[in-house]
């Protein structure tokens, strides 16, 4: 297959995981989880939603949200606050949302979001971010959303997670790490930021399954 025939199969692939109209049926082994909360056991939910399907007080507190825990950090690396590159790219048509709320009252604690690409040799969702409300950090809700969001990605057929990162951001780089991402590249075009992969279990399984192909014609 040629490079461009290849890149063809990939896009196509990749529309086809864009345009399932409730992603969350990806996850259903992945919905509920417990975290421990003022001494307490307390019952979580996460839940994939389109851009589309989010109300516009949502999309604002997802804002409201990133703001709160990174531009103070931003400003302190030396980078400027991306006010309105942020604000595009959550009202983008591209969007995907994985949620954590609390089902009690349906408030949400936290998010990923993400969107679907491909490449001329892979598929590819990418995390555009991740964020948690401050009285629910440190409780493994971070941990959760990047196991969900492996796992959505990984029924999905795609290969690979990426996500940017700032170079000074030595904790979430430190997270991410722990989460099997390892550095790819430091951004040309994006100063001050590098990009991180991990692949999929999927991808993973398929590259074991082409080795061994490999070795029993040899």
């Amino acid at each position: 297959m040629s490079t461009t025939s290849y890149r063809e199969f990939l896009r196509n692939f990749t529309m086809l995981a864009f345009s399932h109209p409730k992603p969350t049926v990806a996850i259903p082994d992945c919905r509920e989880f417990f975290i421990e909360q003022n001494g307490q056991s307390q019952k979580l939910e996460i839940i994939c939603m389109r851009k589309a399907d989010l109300s516009k007080e949502l999309i604002k507190w997802a804002y409201d949200l990133a703001t709160r825990n990174l531009m103070s950090k931003y400003r302190s690396y030396g980078l400027r606050w991306p006010k309105k590159t942020m604000e595009k790219e959550l009202y983008m048509w591209w969007a995907r949302y994985l949620i954590v709320y609390d089902p009690s009252n349906y408030v949400p604690c936290g998010y990923i979001m993400f969107c679907f690409e491909y490449s001329t040799e892979h598929t590819i969702v990418h995390i555009v971010g991740i964020h948690v409300e401050g009285m629910y950090q440190n409780k493994g809700i971070g941990t959760q959303l990047m196991k969900t969001v492996e796992v959505l990605a990984r029924r999905f057929g795609v290969q690979l997670l990426t996500i940017a990162v700032a170079k000074k951001d030595l904790d979430m780089k430190r997270f991410l790490y722990r989460m099997g991402f390892v550095h790819e590249y430091t951004s040309t075009w994006l100063k001050g930021y590098e990009m991180l992969k991990m692949p999929t279990k999927y991808y993973k399984t398929m590259v074991d399954w082409c080795c061994q192909g490999t070795r029993d014609v040899e």
